[in-house]
């Protein structure tokens, strides 16, 4: 390797780590203080970072929140869509991915950023925007694929997939959300209690979804 390419190849390594420490302190000021509580300063102070390479990297706050974003609820999402590629049963991969997703929207960095989304989203819409496309939206297009896929093969009977998937979700989110909202510590729910209001959820829908030839199957039934 040439002496010029070690250097540019530094000069890279060093931007990515630079990048990296400016992700992480903006998402973790972001939780703490919310969209309007987060400044550029804080972040440079925290990461170490500088304004300039800031700006090459991200074009400012809305440009470095936008990135933190999309890398953090596409990370929320990949478990999720591990579910729903995998060759399971239909009562099998929803169960599955119901309790990642209940697990995930309860968890205390979840619970966080949606208080902050209702609290401040109104003033941010473009940044509103960009997570609903990221995350909610992309989630639920997946599992409607999902869903379609299962019905092209006879499994199930739908003839809107987008509008089961919404329906399969908020079934798994249902109240959970609005309490966390209402309550300044929200309550803690035991994977007991998880599995409990998923197994009703995928039995409910199954049962509702489920095509003559898998009615049994879908509805736990053995005759």
């Amino acid at each position: 390797m040439s002496k010029t390419s070690e250097k540019l190849e530094n000069q890279s390594s060093r931007g990515s780590v630079r990048r990296r420490a400016m992700m992480d302190a903006a998402w973790q000021i972001l939780l703490e203080r919310g969209f309007s509580g987060l400044t550029l300063n804080d972040v440079i102070s925290q990461s170490g970072g500088s304004r300039t390479t800031l700006y090459e990297a991200f074009g400012g706050k809305d440009g470095l929140i936008a990135a933190v974003m999309t890398e953090r609820f596409m990370a929320f999402s990949a478990e999720l869509y591990i579910s729903l590629e995998a060759d399971l049963p239909p009562r099998d991969a929803l169960t599955d991915f119901a309790t990642k997703l209940a697990k995930k929207i309860l968890s205390e960095e979840a619970v966080r950023f949606t208080k902050i989304l209702f609290t401040e989203g109104h003033n941010f819409i473009p940044l509103v925007d960009k997570f609903m496309k990221v995350g909610p939206d992309s989630t639920r297009a997946r599992l409607a694929k999902y869903l379609q896929r299962q019905h092209d093969l006879g499994r199930i009977v739908i003839d809107d997939p987008d509008h089961y998937a919404e329906m399969f979700e908020s079934m798994v989110t249902g109240g959970w959300q609005k309490q966390m909202l209402r309550l300044v510590k929200p309550p803690q729910y035991t994977d007991a209690e998880i599995r409990q209001r998923v197994t009703r959820v995928v039995d409910i829908f199954m049962c509702g979804v489920a095509s003559s030839a898998h009615r049994n199957e879908a509805c736990g039934k053995t005759t």
